[in-house]
């Protein structure tokens, strides 16, 4: 009995789908955690936090893409996919061709002209941190057409192919990084890696996409075709939906990147350099729960798309309490061998992001029971009081924190410290404590916006769980 169960479980293609993507995973994560610790060995502490800085401006840049036609199309396709409409199709993929190729000039000019004099403003006068920034806009273009496969893929639910291509992706990574680094380990040198491998990447997954689109002719038009669609698209019945999404996903990343920034500002480039690697630790177990979210970034579109609001209502429940179980289970481990893993994998160098990371834990347990919520309230359209609940978010945490880190809490021990310390050992603490404060404005951000967004979703599923299955 207990075998024919098993055997059914093992049969349905959800389980099959995460089953390959969770194999796929292994190899990425493996090859994103390398390429770090790599960048980390050759950079050294402080080159790598000028890194860490000109990523987390760059990243903000870009968050002035309010298209959001990414989420759009990565929703809206899947749907268009189960409905079998090819015309559909052809607008959403012509449509996000010809924003990736307006965004992509519009940011390159932007931050030529005005990204390093702002940089300097922040960074008392050193532009460096902008011209970096600029430099990586040239990644742009590529590196969204890449994306848009990646759509095409997982909207076909082809999740064998969408796993071998991002292990290339990840190998392609590391081997231009490693190169990059060992001519010149400079993060001018990371910029033209990132370049090369954004281009190299794109050629082989419109291979892919061709091998896609000669199993599905009927459903996906030739890269031809949709550039010849370019300009007999029209955008403005897309940006709607894209710009709640944009706005969304824009807000999600200042969740990271916000408190990152202000440690640079305030405490310093190197301590920013600490807790992007304490984000970069948490890839790692991320390894176990990313499979799932992938797979249902097209399962819950179908399922939505076909009004079979019983079963995903039921499996979606199926899936909460294995994860909610699953994640505190599995980082109270990690969190165990943190201590041993960080020195292990990068050096001793990196020995104070071990509290940071193991702070982060809080972040990991709370992302994996949350992610699961992000394609159910988009598929629902339930952009606006999601995002409501992101700037409620972000105004209860970060005010707070900006406070703590211009006067921090750590101001009245410093009095007495003062007198038993050198200059250097106190610099070393006040550094920790500002990168502490930071991996806590991070989590809260994160615990009290999943809280608030899984109540909202929860109960309009529950509503929409009293549809009845169509015939």
């Amino acid at each position: 009995m207990l075998t024919e169960r098993l055997r059914g479980f093992f049969r349905r293609k959800f389980v099959r789908d995460t089953l390959i993507l969770q194999i796929g995973k292994v190899g990425i994560t493996g090859l994103t955690f390398l390429s770090s610790a790599l960048v980390w060995r050759l950079l050294g502490a402080e080159r790598y936090g000028i890194w860490a800085v000109a990523n987390s401006y760059f990243t903000l840049w870009q968050m002035l893409n309010l298209t959001g036609l990414f989420a759009s199309v990565g929703t809206q396709l899947p749907m268009a996919v189960g409905a079998k409409d090819a015309g559909e199709i052809l607008n959403l993929l012509a449509a996000y061709v010809k924003v990736a190729l307006l965004w992509s000039l519009f940011l390159l000019t932007a931050l030529l002209l005005v990204g390093p004099p702002i940089a300097g403003l922040l960074y008392g006068g050193d532009e460096r941190i902008g011209w970096l920034a600029a430099g990586l806009a040239l990644t742009v273009l590529p590196d969204m057409l890449y994306s848009l496969v990646i759509l095409a893929l997982q909207s076909q639910r082809a999740m064998r192919q969408f796993a071998i291509l991002q292990n290339i992706n990840q190998a392609m990574l590391l081997l231009c990084i490693v190169v990059a680094l060992l001519i010149q380990p400079t993060p001018e040198s990371l910029v033209v890696a990132r370049l090369t491998y954004s281009l190299s990447t794109l050629l082989v997954a419109l291979g892919f996409y061709q091998r896609l689109r000669a199993a599905h002719p009927a459903a996906f038009p030739s890269i031809w075709a949709v550039l010849g669609h370019l300009r007999r698209v029209g955008l403005r019945r897309y940006l709607g939906f894209g710009f709640l999404n944009a706005v969304d996903k824009q807000i999600a990343a200042l969740f990271t990147e916000l408190p990152l920034q202000l440690v640079g500002i305030f405490i310093g480039k190197t301590a920013a350099g600490y807790l992007e690697l304490g984000y970069k630790a948490l890839t790692l177990p991320a390894l176990f729960t990313s499979a799932v979210f992938d797979n249902l970034q097209a399962a819950v579109p179908q399922a939505v798309g076909r009004r079979d609001f019983v079963t995903l209502r039921r499996n979606l429940w199926r899936v909460l309490g294995v994860m909610a179980v699953g994640a505190v289970g599995f980082y109270a481990v990690f969190a165990l061998l943190v201590p041993v893993i960080i020195p292990l994998l990068f050096d001793q160098s990196a020995l104070p992001a071990v509290p940071v990371v193991l702070t982060l834990t809080v972040l990991g347990v709370v992302t994996t029971i949350g992610g699961i919520f992000g394609p159910v309230y988009r598929a629902l359209d339930l952009m606006r009081p999601v995002i409501a609940i992101k700037i409620i978010s972000l105004l209860l945490v970060i005010l707070p924190g900006y406070v703590l880190l211009q006067q921090p809490a750590f101001t009245l021990p410093t009095l007495w410290l003062e007198t038993m310390l050198t200059p250097s050992p106190l610099a070393l603490l006040i550094e920790q404590q500002g990168v502490l404060i930071g991996a806590w404005m991070v989590n809260g951000l994160l615990t009290l916006s999943v809280l608030l967004t899984a109540l909202v979703s929860l109960r309009a599923l529950a509503r929409l769980g009293k549809t009845k299955t169509p015939e």
